[in-house]
């Protein structure tokens, strides 16, 4: 789930250790420890953290990034190399955090990982390049053979790769139509495309999550208001106060998401739980996402909407979903 400050302040108790501070406590370790166990373990935390945006100028701050390029320059484990890559995947989202990747990491460093014996490292891989394609550092990727590497998988040898991540998705990961900028899936290709098949338990676990980028127009506003009939002013462009974007666009956005790619087509919603915390406005970056949290008869996933820019939380909540084929 997504913090705020204030949360953190409320979790943490009155002499126990603040979220900046734990950071360095594992930082410490990881620099510290000879064993290869506990640098895995240490790594594996670091990238969960990695996670939430409330994060991001603590790991900048007490070096954690410094590990995740360290790692990614001098390691040859291919499961610290995909922790590694985990964690920067989920912190390239964040501009600051993509200015400090292009400043302290070769692009090198990050491409020689497409050739990885490891699926998810491959696509770990991949989501860097596509936070990369779609931040400032865009010329950046063009410039190198980036683009070239990751066309070329689709005539690897890794049949997971080649079967999964053929050059149509691969034009459309690095097109600016096509929206998805993380995806962490052991089943890579159900959510990198458009499902074509029901869903199926065997093919998802707890913890699989992805995650959109929308920017909202009064056009998509205008379009929703006349569809739904819900002419609010408050959705209108009236001089100088900003549109208001409908609670019940926002909820459509997240079900398109949970409908068409996670869980994906055969699941019926059953109930939700939503709320509101702050307003969201035309023109703000939203970042979508949703995460399966249990796989059985009744699914369960979280979702959240947020304006990464002012790590505001502007929609989340909770659905309870089940196969079509059970109802």
């Amino acid at each position: 789930m997504f913090s705020s400050k204030v949360q953190l302040q409320k979790r943490t108790p009155v002499n126990g250790t603040d979220r900046e501070s734990y950071l360095t406590l594992l930082v410490d370790e990881y620099i510290n420890t000879d064993s290869f166990e506990s640098k895995c373990q240490v790594l594996a935390n670091l990238a969960n953290f990695a996670y939430d945006p409330i994060n991001y100028g603590f790991m900048r701050e007490v070096g954690v990034l410094d590990i995740f390029i360290y790692v990614l320059k001098n390691e040859t484990s291919v499961k610290l190399l995909h922790f590694a890559a985990a964690g920067i995947s989920n912190l390239c989202i964040d501009p600051d955090n993509v200015e400090y990747v292009l400043m302290h990491a070769e692009l090198k460093s990050i491409s020689i990982l497409l050739k990885s014996s490891q699926s998810d490292t491959v696509a770990e891989a991949i989501t860097i390049f596509i936070y990369l394609y779609h931040s400032h550092a865009k010329s950046a990727v063009e410039s190198s053979n980036i683009i070239q590497d990751i066309q070329s998988l689709k005539s690897s040898e890794n049949k997971f790769v080649q079967r999964n991540l053929g050059s149509r998705n691969m034009h459309k990961m690095l097109s600016n139509r096509f929206p998805y900028i993380a995806v962490t899936n052991n089943n890579y290709q159900k959510i990198c495309k458009i499902h074509t098949s029901s869903f199926s338990r065997a093919s998802f676990k707890a913890g699989d999550k992805i995650r959109i980028q929308k920017t909202l127009t009064q056009k998509d506003l205008d379009t929703f208001s006349n569809l739904t009939s819900d002419h609010n002013y408050l959705h209108k462009n009236s001089g100088n106060k900003r549109p208001i974007v409908h609670g019940a666009f926002l909820n459509g956005l997240v079900a398109g998401l949970i409908g068409t790619h996670l869980p994906g087509p055969g699941t019926v919603l059953v109930s939700q739980t939503m709320k509101f915390p702050n307003k969201c406005f035309v023109g703000e970056k939203l970042t979508i996402s949703v995460e399966l949290v249990d796989v059985r008869k009744i699914l369960k996933v979280k979702f959240f909407c947020i304006v990464e820019e002012e790590k505001k939380v502007v929609f989340e909540g909770e659905a309870k979903l089940m196969l079509a084929k059970d109802c």
